[in-house]
């Protein structure tokens, strides 16, 4: 009996009670909206520290979080924007408190964040790496149409021959092995055969954001990752639909002086749109899709001299690309499941294109291709990108990114058909946790198949050969802030990678540690901040840096199966300073860092007689081989600042510098045998007297400057400065008919040989015009009316006759108007 009425009494209790203590718990609810334009951010980040749940906005930016204390903290996090912290206070009675949050997009407030650090948010400040963020909003007037453009506009970063160079970290080497790791949304996209960008198949009317890490990444990012990573980031919808369309048109101008003019009817023309359509469908579906047209005739012309072209009136058709491509993405997120997110990105292309590797001659032909350097493609690549992510409610995010690559190059000349594809699967798992500490984890595989004889490994045989590479990794990293305002971070990296390429298999171990410290802002307003780092390198040869073998104009590209991996390590200082008013009328940082790399078994790109069959000059041509330890050591310095002068007139400025010098440490040492001679670094350069290794860039300058008037009417001027490389092979000298420094009979020897395209090479690079490096400026103007932008661009300004590798020049001065409309609701809306 007393047993029922206890239970009774303590249902009671517990009828009357339970309900009161459900009413009594503390509610934040709020809005989360971009504060410049003012549309809601769907699916920000909540979380508070004095509750391990996670939660999420909705579609229209909404959210509801519970915490069972009086006082916490609040943050609120979206990918491109400054993080969103306050403490939230409850008082007396009140169990609820309300929040219109706008956050502040990275663009504005230099507060920017990057996953290209360590695969998950971080600001720039507080990271313990170099890190660049480049916005393509910013260069919308500037008719960039691949993300290789929009590279050459970043302090330290080149790209030369399609290759990415970031610190001088490689030299030329006709854009196969990249040592930078170029990754679309989190996953890698270089050419599963030659490990080669695919710089025209990134949808770059997609592209939000374009991230670069500079120094070792290898520990986050794998292979090619020695020298940094890049990450282009593509954007999903905002809860209106959105509509983008840009057309442009351009004509190449007549080369300085113009007698080196290569075309004879009228100038080569290049022209082009592309489109974007963006929409949230039903509140849960997200739908983006795009597509491009592209033509480009070309500024290089046919295989044969401009005086042949005159006598004959022959064929004008030398380099030129054409390509269409379409790609899509959708994500759907199933009201039943909160924080599942199911994603399919998918991309298609086609193209054609002439390539040409050599100039006929360093003067009058500079413009003509040299004869059966011409290689013609057509290509079928396409990618999909099945993605699951689960945000799960105690902060855990787990995500399973996938990607299947294709390409199909067919109807090639000098035999170079191929097919190839590459299977990309990753699972990565992440959570910042309450006490400021940061994990993430993860395990990655990559295949990759080339079938073609390209890659037979023999310059004589038109076999087709199979080639496959396979690699496994695991990684991890934690990053732990400390101190009372959480202003010193520590981060630590491994990486465990393994990797097969045909009957070959090696393994290794990698890691990196940083620490970065930024002054108290309880103290001082400065903001400075302080970084160090440390980071090991990894990267294993790509199939076509063992196993190629063309013949491109007399010369080949040949293979070296016995090539082996190259190691690094990194290390660099820097320091970085923001600086603005309150009101961000005025805004600006500055960043410097001194680094130092230190490499073996260092691989270059070397010219020499690596043939064993025909003539002494047919057995000529490139070679990848591991010449050795090479160190560089260099500064990098980046400056920009802008604001608004009044109500109608702002400005944005743009200063960087990078200077680098690549020493060959064991020059003397013999990395190649053959008929017996041995080559070394001393005995194939051209200048050794301060060991500089060969084709590098050592000084690099760029700025940019645009003023803006009534929100409408844009100016800017871009300027970039390339030093002149000061070491080649000494193969271009020693076959140059017109070097002053040869003796008669070979001169004799030489012009039997016929058409040589070294011809004029060194009168070309002892020049003055040369050898005090090449000022490179572009100009353009645009005008907004609502929904409509027209920009008129002119690159290379002065028309400046300049070469960044050997025996191929840079485009002559062109003149591009473009017609972008962009209707945005979001932005209409406000």
């Amino acid at each position: 009996m007393m047993k029922r009425v206890f239970e009774s009494g303590l249902l009671l209790v517990l009828l009357v009670v339970f309900p009161q203590l459900l009413d009594a718990q503390n509610k934040i609810r709020g809005t989360v909206k971009d504060s410049g334009e003012g549309f809601p951010l769907a699916y920000a980040m909540v979380r508070t520290n004095c509750s391990s749940e996670v939660v999420m906005t909705d579609n229209v930016g909404q959210f509801v979080i519970t915490v069972l204390k009086d006082t916490c903290d609040l943050e609120i996090s979206y990918s491109l924007y400054e993080t969103f912290k306050r403490k939230v206070v409850f008082t007396g009675k009140k169990h609820e408190v309300r929040l219109d949050v706008r956050l502040n997009p990275q663009a504005v407030t230099l507060d920017q964040t990057s996953v290209t650090a360590s695969k998950y948010e971080t600001n720039v400040e507080k990271s313990t790496n170099s890190i660049l963020v480049l916005n393509t909003k910013t260069v919308e007037n500037q008719n960039i149409t691949t993300v290789d453009g929009l590279l050459n506009k970043a302090g330290g970063v080149a790209v030369v021959d399609n290759e990415p160079q970031i610190r001088g970290g490689s030299g030329f080497s006709s854009g196969m092995g990249s040592r930078v790791m170029i990754m679309l949304d989190y996953m890698p996209l270089l050419r599963p055969d030659a490990g080669r960008p695919m710089w025209t198949f990134i949808p770059m009317e997609d592209v939000e954001q374009v991230e670069i890490l500079k120094g070792a990444a290898s520990v986050v990012f794998g292979s090619s990752a020695l020298t940094g990573a890049i990450n282009v980031l593509t954007a999903y919808p905002r809860s209106e639909p959105r509509t983008k369309v840009t057309m442009f048109a351009g004509i190449y101008d007549d080369p300085n002086p113009e007698y080196r003019t290569s075309w004879i009817h009228q100038n080569p023309i290049k022209c082009g749109v592309s489109f974007l359509h963006s929409r949230i469908i039903k509140n849960n579906f997200d739908l983006v899709v795009g597509g491009e047209y592209f033509y480009d005739k070309g500024y290089i012309g046919p295989e044969e001299r401009v005086s042949e072209t005159i006598n004959k009136n022959g064929d004008d058709v030398g380099k030129f690309e054409r390509r269409a491509r379409f790609n899509f993405a959708t994500r759907y997120r199933p009201n039943k499941v909160k924080g599942l997110s199911v994603s399919l990105n998918g991309n298609f292309m086609y193209s054609q294109n002439n390539q040409t590797f050599m100039w006929f001659d360093a003067d009058t032909n500079r413009y003509r291709s040299y004869k059966g350097s011409m290689s013609k493609f057509r290509d079928c690549t396409f990618y999909v990108d099945p993605v699951v992510q689960y945000v799960a409610r105690n902060g855990w995010v787990h995500t399973f990114r996938n990607r299947l690559t294709f390409s199909n190059n067919m109807e090639s000349t000098g035999n170079q058909n191929s097919q190839s594809f590459v299977v990309y699967d990753e699972y990565q798992f992440n959570k910042q946790f309450r006490f400021a500490m940061n994990f993430v984890g993860g395990i990655m595989n990559m295949y990759a198949e080339s079938v073609g004889p390209l890659f037979n490994g023999d310059n004589y045989s038109l076999e087709p050969a199979k080639m496959y590479s396979d690699n496994l990794a695991v990684y991890a990293q934690i990053e732990q802030k400390l101190l009372k305002h959480k202003n010193l971070n520590l981060s630590f990296g491994a990486r465990w990678e393994m990797y097969k390429l045909k009957d070959v298999f090696e393994n290794k171990p990698i890691f990196r540690a940083g620490i970065s410290y930024q002054l108290d802002t309880a103290v001082t307003e400065a903001r400075t901040s302080f970084r160090a780092s440390f980071g090991q390198g990894y990267r294993y040869p790509s199939i076509g840096e063992r196993f190629i073998a063309i013949h491109v104009g007399r010369y080949g590209f040949y293979p070296n199966p016995e090539l082996v991996s190259e190691t690094s390590w990194n290390v660099e200082v820097g320091i970085m300073q923001p600086f603005g008013t309150k009101d961000k009328r005025f805004w600006g940082m500055f960043d410097v860092a001194a680094f130092y790399q230190s490499y073996k078994n260092y691989i270059e790109f070397c010219m020499g007689p690596w043939g064993d069959r025909g003539s002494f000059m047919d057995r000529f041509g490139f070679r990848f081989l591991n010449t050795g330890p090479a160190t560089i050591t260099g500064v990098d310095a980046n400056f920009m600042t802008g604001g608004t002068i009044s109500d109608n007139v702002s400005y944005s400025i743009s200063l960087s510098y990078n200077y680098n010098l690549p020493i060959a440490k064991n020059p003397d040492k013999a990395y190649y045998s053959n008929d017996g001679k041995e080559y070394t670094f001393n005995n194939t350069s051209s200048d050794t007297t301060r060991k500089v290794l060969k084709y590098r860039i050592e000084h690099m300058a760029k700025f940019d400057v645009e003023f803006t008037f009534w929100k409408q009417l844009s100016i800017g001027f871009t300027g970039s400065y390339y030093s002149a490389m000061k070491n080649v092979d000494k193969f271009f000298f020693s076959y140059d008919v017109e070097n002053p420094n040869l003796s008669a009979v070979r001169i004799k020897q030489l012009r039997a040989m016929g058409d040589l395209p070294f011809c004029g090479y060194y009168n070309y690079f002892n020049s003055k015009d040369y050898q005090r490096g090449s000022w490179v400026f572009d100009a353009r103007l645009s005008y907004t009316i609502k929904d409509v932008t027209l920009s008129f661009i002119v690159k290379n300004l002065f028309n400046k006759s300049y070469a960044l590798r050997p025996l191929y020049v840079e485009p002559t001065r062109t003149f591009t108007l473009q017609l972008v409309y962009n209707f945005d609701k979001n932005k209409n809306n406000q």
